[in-house]
């Protein structure tokens, strides 16, 4: 069973957790060792960033859950309409052989050798053929929905075993993701109280500096739209007064040829936000402060995907639920060219991803026992970007 650090890890108050061990007296002896706290520190990140993207894995396992679970809803509709479909024509079936049974012992040539009425017998044969026909059609239909039955149970066999498989995914990942939040309690737990509250200060510096350089990014952006507003109202050519009655032309002695300027090299093409993008990028800065969860879609807690689906969704655009998925919508873009609102992908498998904030700076919810909050663009190894608005 979980302890209550534990499940203050998982629920994401690690650093609310290593700040009461200090606040609360606990014992505090010797010196803290920067080297133990920063290995401490690269270890519990690398474990909490694991088991987030073993979070991951188990939403995209519970994804093709449900949809195969819906899948076979329908299928087994279709089965029960098959199967009666084909209950109908096997008895149809069944008449037309019972009907060419009785008829065996006697051929055409036969029967007619024996009826007087030659004629009639002729005009009924002819109508016998065609009914043959049509008996020999609707065994070919019988048949064929035979085999439509065969192959909607086989899919259905095939949903169930996919149900099966999802559903012992998704306990392999949250079983795994569990056990490193237990690693990383087991690292916390090697350290001093003085070692913790060290790492919980440098924790602490590392978001208000990376905070800050959000802001200053924000600032600078603002700035250069309003300076490229002000550029375009001086572009703007003023009304021109037409003269009432125009002057006749007077020929002027022509001016000397003034030098040309040459023209002032352009500059490399700026990333530029959408209307989107800064939307989308507004509303994942105001979730800043909250909880990671596992499955969060908010308002009270998200995980990565969650957090870049729910800001896009206030954008008006609509992402699919994990990183994987997220990482095939809109279009790619170059890390150089990224632009507030873009995203960012992290990791080989594609298991993270993050809102480009701006000057060097991504906001995401990045791992169990961390809120929502900033870091830098390369803290992480970057998978790739896109852009979806």
């Amino acid at each position: 069973m979980a302890t209550r650090r534990q499940k203050a890890l998982r629920a994401g108050v690690l650093g609310a957790t290593i700040a009461t061990l200090v606040v609360t007296g606990f014992p505090v002896t010797g010196h803290a060792d920067p080297d133990t706290v920063a290995k401490a520190k690269a270890e519990v990140d690398k474990l909490a960033m694991e088991a987030a993207a073993l979070d991951q894995d188990a939403l995209a396992a519970q994804g093709k859950l449900d949809e195969a679970q819906k899948r076979l809803a329908t299928r087994e509709d279709d089965v029960k309409k098959q199967t009666e479909r084909v209950a109908v024509m096997r008895s149809q079936v069944g008449q037309v052989a019972l009907a060419q049974f009785q008829n065996r012992d006697l051929d055409p040539t036969t029967q007619l050798l024996l009826r007087a009425d030659a004629d009639t017998f002729l005009s009924q044969y002819a109508t016998i053929q065609q009914v043959t026909a049509n008996q020999n059609g609707a065994l070919q239909d019988f048949q064929a929905e035979q085999a439509n039955l065969a192959d909607m149970k086989r899919g259905a066999a095939a949903d169930v075993e996919t149900i099966n498989k999802s559903t012992e995914e998704i306990k392999a990942a949250r079983a795994a993701s569990a056990s490193k939040l237990d690693d990383a309690e087991k690292v916390l737990a090697r350290l001093t109280a003085e070692e913790r509250a060290r790492l919980q200060a440098e924790e602490e510096r590392q978001a208000r500096e990376a905070a800050a350089a959000a802001e200053r990014a924000q600032a600078q952006q603002a700035a250069q739209r309003e300076q490229s507003a002000s550029r375009d109202r001086e572009r703007t050519p003023a009304p021109t007064r037409t003269p009432a009655a125009p002057e006749p032309a007077r020929p002027e002695p022509r001016p000397a040829r003034a030098a040309t300027q040459p023209p002032a090299p352009a500059a490399p093409p700026a990333a530029t936000s959408t209307s989107r993008g800064l939307a989308a990028l507004a509303f994942a800065r105001a979730q800043i402060g909250k909880s990671y969860i596992y499955g969060g879609t908010g308002p009270s807690g998200y995980d990565c995907s969650g957090l870049t689906g729910a800001a896009w969704r206030s954008a008006g655009v609509s992402l699919p639920r994990t990183s994987q998925a997220q990482f095939g919508a809109g279009r790619p873009v170059s890390i150089d060219q990224l632009a507030p609102g873009d995203l960012v992908f992290y990791y080989s498998g594609i298991s993270h991803v993050a809102i480009y904030a701006g000057g060097g700076q991504i906001v995401h919810a990045s791992r169990p026992g961390k809120p929502i909050g900033y870091d830098p663009l390369r803290s992480m190894p970057i998978a790739g970007a896109r852009r979806v608005g």
